[in-house]
Formats: C-alpha cells, structure tokens, sequence
C-alpha cells in the first residue's frame, strides 16, 4: 500500500529526520511536494530535515522580515524578498530553507526568475533563522555561500558575517552598519508580543530616524 505524503502529520516545532536520502531522491521528494507544504525542509549529509513551525516561531520571523524591509525601503535600496525559498546546491548536495531571506546586492541577478539553482546563481546575501525550538546549521549556510546570517533565539540576535568560508559573529550587519540591531530588535520583538506590531513598528520607524 502507497501513502501520500500529505498524509503524514506532524506536531509544531517537532523536528523529523529521514535518513539515506540520495541528492536524487531529495529532489523527487521536493518536486513531489511542491508548494503543498508549510514545513521548513533542509537537506544535509544524505538525511532530509522536516519541521512545521509553529506560532511561537512564526511570528518573530516575521517581525524580524518587516524590519529588514523598512530598513532596505528607507535607504531606498532595491532587493527581492524571498521567504523561506528552498536553497539548493547540487555541487555540495546541500539545501535549506532559511524562515527569510533577501537578495541586496544581487537582486538584479534573479529578476524575474521562476527558479533558482545556487550552482548557477548568487545565494540571498541576507538569510534569517529562528532558533527558539531547534538551532541553525551554521555549516549548512556556510556551504551554501550566504554571506551574512541572523540568528535569533527567542533572547537575543547574532550577526554572522562569512569570512573564508566560516562564520564569525559580528557587531553590527554590514547592510545595516552603525545600528545597533543586535539590541534594538530583541527589545521590539518583546514590545510587540505586549502591545502589538503597530506599536513595535513605529517605535521602530522612530528609532531609525
């Protein structure tokens, strides 16, 4: 007897692992589930990673999101949001899905673009994790070339900058220098979950001037 896919269950924040998955056989899984799925799916060492997010994950994700945009809208900087789109570098057979991402310097790269493949295009130059239920392979970004990542813990944000293929934290994001983001977006996240986004956002549109 055959099961589909959407018939498997799984419990928010609960981490899945299938083991001695071939690079072949991730992408007829990925091509076989297509947009049907809400599951954050990474892919490293032959095992595919399943997990579906919960509340409590998904709403610091997008705050951090909103901050990001407001802060690119206000430089007037062009980018290309990208969510939680599925990184996929054969050459390395690794893939993420990071909760958001952003192409800056290399938005004009993948204008217009129905697919990506990071064997032939850059990786998001801003990818961002939520750590609350499970931590982030730094290794997995680092492979996959993205040059800066967030990683917040549900207490406090860290700045990864990826020098000669590793990650070292940093004070301040290269995109953003001089803002202190590492303290000011753990104290909105907060004040949000008090008193609501609008209140966080102005206070935040306030505080970058």
């Amino acid at each position: 007897m055959q099961f589909q896919f959407s018939q498997l269950s799984f419990p928010d924040n609960a981490e899945v692992v299938i083991n001695d998955v071939s690079w072949a056989d991730f992408e007829r899984f990925m091509d076989e589930l297509g947009d049907r799925s809400s599951l954050r799916i990474h892919y490293n060492q032959r095992s595919i990673h399943l997990m579906a997010p919960s509340v409590g994950h998904e709403m610091p994700k997008t705050y951090i999101g909103d901050f990001i945009k407001y802060l690119l809208e206000h430089a007037e900087v062009d980018f290309s949001p990208l969510g939680s789109f599925t990184m996929r570098k054969q050459s390395v057979q690794k893939a993420a899905e990071p909760d958001e991402c952003f192409y800056i310097e290399h938005a004009a790269a993948i204008r217009g673009k129905r697919q990506i493949s990071l064997d032939i295009d850059p990786p998001p130059d801003l990818a961002v994790e939520i750590d609350i239920y499970s931590p982030t392979d730094r290794a997995l970004y680092a492979a996959l070339g993205v040059p800066e990542l967030w990683i917040y813990d549900g207490n406090q944000l860290v700045i990864w900058v990826l020098r000669a293929g590793e990650y070292h934290a940093v004070e301040f994001s290269p995109h953003f220098p001089g803002l202190a983001l590492r303290e000011k977006i753990p104290a909105l996240l907060n004040l949000a979950e008090r008193e609501g986004r609008m209140l966080a956002m102005k206070a935040f549109r306030a505080w970058v001037g």
